[in-house]
């Protein structure tokens, strides 16, 4: 998958390919971010929550990236 593959699209994405040990990380990551517009919209919420829900996402994306980050250079290559 390329970036510029994912739903909804980005707005002006580069053609960049997506390990396939990342897949369902990004697929992930992006359903929860698009939940979370959906719910700050309809919350109508203050930007203190909207600062600490996203902080949220965020931290949880980077440690789901970062540990498939290590397994991947981990992992045999075949060369």
């Amino acid at each position: 998958m390329r970036i510029d593959q994912l739903q909804p699209r980005p707005s002006d994405a580069a053609t960049l390919e997506i390990p396939a040990e990342l897949l369902d990380s990004v697929m992930r990551h992006q359903t929860h971010l698009a939940e979370l517009v959906a719910t700050l919209r309809a919350a109508g919420l203050q930007d203190e929550m909207i600062d600490a829900s996203v902080r949220t996402l965020v931290d949880s994306y980077a440690a789901d990236l970062t540990r498939a980050i290590q397994a991947m250079t981990k992992a045999p290559t075949d060369a």
